[in-house]
């Protein structure tokens, strides 16, 4: 199925839906932003970094009753 094909029949489909639930989700859905995954990832941690502070963490706790 092309791309205007895809287009058309999701158009009819969100036309003819009635429940206001629905019709919120979608409204939401197309005012998301886009997700940018090469921006994200420069504000990511690695996976030593992620195991360094979580045995920080847990060795930092109050292990006492």
């Amino acid at each position: 199925m092309n791309l205007t094909a895809q287009k058309k029949k999701l158009i009819q489909w969100i036309d003819s839906v009635e429940d206001p639930k629905i019709l919120e989700q979608i409204e939401r859905f197309s005012q998301e932003e886009a997700f940018d995954f090469d921006k994200e990832i420069q504000n990511a941690i690695m996976a030593d970094e992620l195991k360094k502070r979580t045995s920080d963490f847990l060795r930092n706790l109050d292990w006492t009753k």
